[in-house]
Formats: structure tokens, sequence, C-alpha cells
């Protein structure tokens, strides 16, 4: 595969990256504000919200970087912690009920840009970023 393709590919993700983060900031928003106006008004008793861990393997650490602030500008999540030795991210999901949909969300439409971006290749034995 020659130069001009990796590099075609690679603005293809990050415009996909970008519609994906619109897309998702925008429901994302919609769905806090509405978890907001509901215990506001007393249609939920309270919020339960949970810490989870996500692994995204052979990413470099540009690329948990890139994802941990796509996940933190996200309403709804926070990053807490990124362990780049294990490639995992430690999140805050403000609502409990949301929690698998989130890391679901997150793998399906963020991780598989984030790894054609941020892709380990390995060298001589070694992994290192792309």
């Amino acid at each position: 595969m020659g130069r001009p393709v990796v590099i075609v590919k690679k603005i293809c993700a990050v415009l996909q990256l970008s519609l994906q983060f619109l897309y998702l900031m925008l429901k994302s928003g919609f769905a806090t504000l509405l978890l907001i106006i509901k215990l506001q008004f007393g249609l939920k008793k309270s919020l339960q919200d949970s810490y989870t861990s996500l692994t995204i393997p052979n990413v470099n650490e540009n690329g948990l970087v890139v994802l941990a602030c796509l996940i933190s500008l996200t309403p709804g999540t926070s990053l807490l912690a990124i362990d780049s030795e294990d490639n995992r991210l430690l999140l805050h999901i403000l609502d409990t009920e949301k929690s698998d949909e989130a890391i679901r969300e997150i793998r399906q439409k963020f991780e598989p840009y984030i790894m054609t971006l941020f892709a380990k290749q390995a060298v001589r034995g070694k992994n290192v970023g792309v």
C-alpha cells in the first residue's frame, strides 16, 4: 500500500471521527439534559453513577490521549485516569443505566478511527507508535 493511500485513509478517519464525535456530543448532551430535568421534577428519584475501565489494545499513547479528550468532552462521561502501559482508561459515567451503552458507543463510534490513526506497529520485535 502506497503512502498516498495511507494518507487518504487517515484523512477519511479524521473526518469520520469528527462527525462521530459531533453526533455523540449532541446525543449525550440531550440525554444529560433530559436526565437533569427528570431529577429536577422528581421523575427520577436519584442518580446512580458508575466507574468503569475501557481497554483499547494496540493503540499508542497519542491515541489514548485523543480518545480520552473525546470521551471527556462528551457530556455524561469523564476520564479519571490513563494507564498507558495497559492501554486502559478509567471512566466515570454519570448514569449507570446508560453505562453499557456508553462503552458500546465509544467502541463503535470512536475506536475504529482511533485504531486507523494511532495503531501501534511492530518494528523489529518492538511496538512503536505510528
